[in-house]
């Protein structure tokens, strides 16, 4: 898989001190409500993206533990984010649905993998799946998705 303008700019980005606050900056104005789970990007290659999350009250439910929201948010932006990244400049994508299932209590800091196959035509408008596991600090799986990610040609 080659490298897209907007991996080229991440990486690009990821060179500069404070990086961290720039990409944050982008996700708020980009999806403000993802920017809520204060995401970190901690390793993004073509068809590869890891995302971190930390554990903080904000984030928590009345368990002491991470919100199904939260997670739910935290792997929206994993997919969607290594779609973004694979995906060339004469397509388009948008989430069409998320399949969810809650493995265990999410107690920890967090990592979002999604490992993303791009189809063979992107000119071709359909709906393509997109795997989203998460770990804990111990690297135990506490949730994994589903996205159902639509895609196809821009007009």
């Amino acid at each position: 898989m080659e490298e897209t303008p907007t991996l080229r700019w991440l990486r690009r980005l990821q060179r500069i001190p404070g990086h961290h606050l720039w990409l944050h900056a982008g996700i708020a104005l980009a999806a403000p409500y993802s920017a809520t789970i204060r995401p970190r990007i901690l390793c993004a290659a073509p068809g590869h993206l890891e995302i971190g999350m930390r554990k903080r009250r904000a984030v928590t439910n009345h368990l002491g533990t991470v919100h199904a929201a939260a997670l739910a948010n935290l792997m929206e932006l994993c997919g969607s984010l290594a779609v973004q990244l694979a995906i060339p400049a004469t397509a388009r994508w948008i989430p069409a649905g998320l399949d969810i299932r809650y493995l265990r209590k999410a107690r920890t800091d967090l990592t979002a993998v999604c490992h993303f196959t791009p189809p063979p035509d992107w000119q071709r408008k359909q709906d393509w799946p997109v795997m989203i596991t998460v770990h804990d600090a111990q690297g135990a799986a506490v949730a994994d998705a589903m996205l159902h990610m639509r895609i196809g040609p821009k007009h």
